[in-house]
């Protein structure tokens, strides 16, 4: 009797197998090779459930979105306030060394989707942004729903998705520290935004 193989199960297996590979030696230094002695498969195996080697990296990415958000949910229902949610959304990014290796794998993902990026890393760029800023847009939602913050402020979902997204590179780049920006500037926008207490 045939075994029936469950693809998509065994697409994840293959990539739990091999996300701290892919950590280890980024994207660009990932090779077929290695991700198949990895997994324990053959070469030929690999390209039955994936199409290349940025297939692979995908679904890996798709994981650590996948425990990101799993985490960020548990924060918020931990949360009393707006202002914490809106925060830990900020700061999951930089909690430890794992996240600060996912960090490192991303800042290269962007930057081999700016130099010659594919339109497979384009539309998977995308879906990581919408549902990035579905996240935002939830917690923005529910704070101004419940009179917390003011309704202008679902005008500024895609500038606080720009500063997340700004601050990966500044903390390469410019080495800036991610936990003083991200209490700066939190605590900035509530200033702005926060429903104040008529007098």
């Amino acid at each position: 009797m045939a075994i029936i193989v469950n693809k998509e199960e065994k697409r994840r297996d293959i990539a739990l197998s091999c996300r701290t590979l892919l950590l280890e030696h980024g994207i660009n230094n990932l090779t077929i090779a290695e991700i198949a002695k990895t997994a324990g498969i053959g070469k030929g195996t690999v390209y039955e459930y994936f199409h290349n080697k940025e297939d692979i990296v995908f679904e890996i990415i798709t994981l650590f979105i996948s425990e990101y958000e799993e985490e960020f949910y548990k924060k918020v229902a931990q949360s009393a306030s707006t202002k914490e949610k809106i925060y830990h959304f900020l700061n999951l990014l930089y909690l430890n060394e794992e996240t600060k290796k996912h960090l490192s794998l991303y800042r290269e993902f962007i930057a081999i989707s700016l130099m010659d990026g594919t339109e497979e890393m384009e539309q998977f760029s995308q879906a990581c942004h919408n549902k990035s800023m579905e996240k935002l847009t939830m917690v923005i939602d529910e704070a101004i729903e419940n009179h917390e913050i003011v309704p202008e402020a679902r005008e500024l979902i895609p500038a606080l998705h720009l500063f997340a997204k700004g601050l990966v590179i500044d903390t390469y780049m410019l080495h800036t520290d991610a936990k003083s920006e991200i209490e700066r500037f939190v605590e900035t926008l509530f200033t702005l935004i926060e429903v104040k207490e008529e007098q």
